[in-house]
C-alpha cells in the first residue's frame, strides 16, 4: 500500500469517526427543563405571578427541607434501634411517627399546588387542569433525566 491509499483511508476513517460523533452529539440525552420552569411555561405566567409563584417555591422549600430533617432524625434513631435489644413498641412507635411526617409532607405538597392553582387567572385553569395529570411525573426524577 502506497502513502496516498493510506493517508486516503485515514481521512475516510476520520471522516466516519466524526459522522459518528456528530450524530451522537445531536441524538444525546437531552437537558430537560427543571419543574419550576415547565409549570411557568405550561401555565403561560406572566411577571407578576412568576415573582409570586417564586415566593410559593421558596416557602414550600424550606417547609419540605425542615420536614426532611426531621425524618431523617427520626429513621436514624429507628435504625439505631438494630443496635439494641428487639424494642417492637419502640420501634413501631417511631415508625408511626415516620408516616406521619411523610404524611406531612404530602399535605405541604398538595397545599403547594392549590396556592399555584389559586394564583391561575381564570382563563390559566384550563392549563392547570391538563398539568395535574403531569404533575407526579414533573417530580419523579426520571421524566427530568
Amino acid at each position: 500500500m502506497n502513502k496516498s491509499k493510506f493517508l486516503i483511508l485515514i481521512i475516510i476513517a476520520l471522516l466516519i469517526s466524526n459522522g459518528i460523533l456528530l450524530f451522537m452529539f445531536l441524538n444525546g440525552p437531552k437537558m430537560h427543563k427543571s419543574p419550576k420552569s415547565v409549570i411557568i411555561d405550561k401555565l403561560h405566567f406572566d411577571k407578576e405571578q412568576i415573582k409570586i409563584y417564586e415566593v410559593f417555591i421558596q416557602k414550600h422549600r424550606k417547609a419540605i427541607n425542615d420536614n426532611e430533617a426531621t425524618m431523617n432524625k427520626l429513621r436514624s434513631n429507628l435504625f439505631e434501634q438494630l443496635n439494641y435489644q428487639q424494642d417492637t413498641a419502640k420501634v413501631d412507635s417511631l415508625i408511626s411517627v415516620i408516616a406521619k411526617q411523610q404524611y406531612l409532607a404530602e399535605k405541604i405538597n398538595y397545599k403547594h399546588f392549590l396556592e399555584i392553582k389559586h394564583l391561575c387567572k381564570p382563563a390559566q385553569q384550563k392549563y392547570f387542569n391538563e398539568l395535574t395529570n403531569e404533575i407526579t411525573n414533573l417530580f419523579s426524577g426520571k421524566e427530568r433525566r
